[in-house]
C-alpha cells in the first residue's frame, strides 16, 4: 500500500496505483442493532467537492470497489472505497467506522488524531489529520509499535501535534483512553453504499490493454528463470522463542503490585458525587480505568457541569440512568520476568500457594467457606499451539494459564500475596446492592515452566 512523503499512510491526498480492496477489511457488529455492522479497512483518497462525481468513479476503478462512504465538505470531499464481498453485506447496513472517529468533536477539534482498538492479537489503526482520514488500517499487535513510532516521527517532522487514543489492554502508553462507545454515537454517519455504475466509452481499448498486460506477464514468465527453492520452514524451538517473545514483549504487569495500587487508588475515589453513585470501574493494563455511575437523583447536565478535568470525556447512555467517566490513571509496575522463571512455582506448588488456609478463610475442617474469595485456575496451555515433533523440545517450556480471583475489598489485601509469575490483565469494582460492600474481580495470566 502506497504512502506519501508527508504522514505515513497519507492516504487522502496521495497518488498511488491500482489496490484490492476486497480483502482488507473488518466488520465488528455494532450492539443493539442486528442488521448494522461496522467496517475497519477502507481506502481513502480526497477530492473536490465540485465535479467529485467524475474523481470517485476513477477511484473506484482504480481500487475494483463496488462501495464507497462519503465525509463531504464545502471544498473538498473524502471517501473510502471497499469491495465487501455478497455474503458480507447482504441483509445488512454498513458503516465506516473511520468515518464515524473522524467526525467526533474531540478528534475534529484536533490536529492530528491517532485512534487505536484492540481485538485480541490485531489493532484497528486509524489516523485523522485536520479533519481527514488518513489512516484506515488493521495491524498485528507485535507490529504496532513500529507503525507507531513511524506515525509520531512524520508527525513530528512535519510539525503537527498527534493525539493518540486507545483501547484495549497490550497497547502501551496512550494519552487519553477512547470508549468503543462512542463510536455509537453517530448513529447515521459513516453509511457504506454503492458506488454508482457508468458504462465505460473505451471497452475495446480496456480490453485491448488487459490483453496487452497479460502478454507481457507471460512473456516475462519465459523470459525469467524460476525462483530459488523456498528456505526450510522454521523449527518447533524457533517458533516457540518467537511465540515466548511476543507473549512477554506486551504488557504483563505484576498482579501482585498493580491490583494493589488499583486498590488504593479507589479507595480515595468518591462513591457518590452530585446525586450520581458509582456502579462499576474497570481497570487494563495501561491508559486510564473508567468508571460507570448509576443515577441516584442527579441530572447529566448537573453532573457534566461539576465534573472535574481528570473525569473527561463524560459519557452518557441513552438509558439516561448511567454515564461513564474517566478514572484513575493506571500507575506503572515492574512485570513479570522471564529471567526469573526458574524460580517461578509449579502448577501444584502454585495450587497449593494460593489455596492456603488463610486465603480459603475457612472455619470448618469438611467444608470451603471462603466468604465471597474465590481462587480460579484455568489448565495452563504452551504459547505454541502445534505440537512438537519426537526430538524437538530441548529444555523447559514456558506454559501458560488464566486465573481469576474474585473478592471483597476487604480480601484484597490478599493479591499482594500473589508469587511473580502471575499477571494481571483486568481489574472491575462493582459496588454490591445487597450491602456487602464493593466487590472486585481480578483477571490475568500465570506462567510455568513444563
Amino acid at each position: 500500500m502506497e504512502q506519501v512523503e508527508n504522514v505515513p499512510g497519507d492516504h487522502a491526498h496521495g497518488q498511488c496505483g491500482s489496490v484490492d480492496v476486497s480483502h482488507c477489511m473488518f466488520f465488528e457488529t455494532i450492539p443493539n442493532e442486528k442488521k448494522a455492522k461496522l467496517v475497519f479497512g477502507l481506502e481513502w483518497r480526497a477530492y473536490a467537492t465540485k465535479g467529485g462525481a467524475s474523481e470517485r468513479r476513477r477511484y473506484a476503478q482504480e481500487f475494483a470497489a463496488t462501495h464507497y462512504a462519503e465525509i463531504k465538505g464545502k471544498e473538498e470531499t473524502v471517501a473510502g472505497f471497499c469491495a465487501p464481498e455478497p455474503g458480507e453485506r447482504k441483509g445488512l447496513k454498513l458503516y465506516s467506522a473511520a468515518a464515524r472517529i473522524a467526525m467526533l468533536e474531540r478528534v475534529r477539534t484536533k490536529p492530528a488524531v491517532l485512534v487505536l482498538i484492540q481485538d485480541n492479537q490485531r489493532v484497528h489503526v486509524v489516523l485523522v489529520v485536520r479533519g481527514t482520514v488518513r489512516t484506515d488500517e488493521d495491524v498485528s499487535l507485535s507490529a504496532l509499535a513500529a507503525r507507531r513510532e513511524a506515525f509520531e516521527d512524520e508527525c513530528e517532522k512535519d510539525r503537527i501535534a498527534l493525539v493518540t487514543l486507545g483501547h484495549g489492554p497490550d497497547l502501551g502508553d496512550v494519552d487519553e483512553p477512547f470508549a468503543v462507545n462512542e463510536l455509537l454515537l453517530g448513529k447515521g454517519v459513516g453509511l457504506i453504499t454503492k458506488v454508482p455504475v457508468k458504462v465505460p466509452k473505451a471497452v475495446p481499448l480496456l480490453v485491448i490493454g488487459i490483453a496487452a498486460i497479460y502478454g507481457i506477464s507471460q512473456a516475462m514468465d519465459v523470459i525469467n528463470p524460476p525462483p530459488p527453492p523456498a528456505p526450510p520452514p522454521p523449527t518447533y524451538m524457533q517458533e516457540y522463542q518467537s511465540a515466548v517473545a511476543r507473549a512477554f514483549a506486551g504488557s504483563v504487569p505484576l498482579a501482585s503490585m498493580l491490583a494493589p495500587k488499583l486498590m488504593e487508588a479507589f479507595g480515595s475515589q468518591e462513591t457518590n458525587r452530585r446525586g450520581w453513585q458509582v456502579e462499576k470501574a474497570s481497570c487494563g493494563v495501561a491508559g486510564a480505568c473508567s468508571i460507570l455511575y448509576k443515577r441516584e437523583g442527579g441530572t447529566f447536565r448537573d453532573f457534566d457541569a461539576n465534573a472535574l478535568p481528570a473525569m473527561r470525556p463524560v459519557v452518557f447512555e441513552k438509558d439516561g440512568l448511567r454515564l461513564q467517566t474517566t478514572g484513575p490513571a493506571v500507575p506503572a509496575v515492574k512485570k513479570v520476568a522471564l529471567s526469573q522463571a526458574k524460580e517461578w512455582p509449579t502448577e501444584q506448588m502454585l495450587i497449593r500457594q494460593l489455596q492456603t488456609d488463610p486465603q480459603r478463610l475457612s472455619t470448618r475442617p469438611d467444608a470451603l467457606e471462603s466468604h465471597g474469595y474465590v481462587v480460579t485456575l484455568q489448565a495452563p496451555q504452551r504459547l505454541l499451539a502445534r505440537q512438537p515433533a519426537a526430538g524437538e523440545v530441548t529444555g523447559p517450556i514456558v506454559q501458560a494459564g488464566d486465573w481469576q480471583i474474585d473478592g471483597y475489598m476487604w480480601q484484597s489485601p490478599l493479591l499482594a500475596r500473589l508469587p511473580d509469575s502471575m499477571s494481571l490483565t483486568t481489574l472491575e469494582l462493582e459496588l454490591k446492592d445487597d450491602g456487602t460492600g464493593v466487590h472486585f474481580t481480578a483477571k490475568g495470566k500465570y506462567y510455568v515452566l513444563q
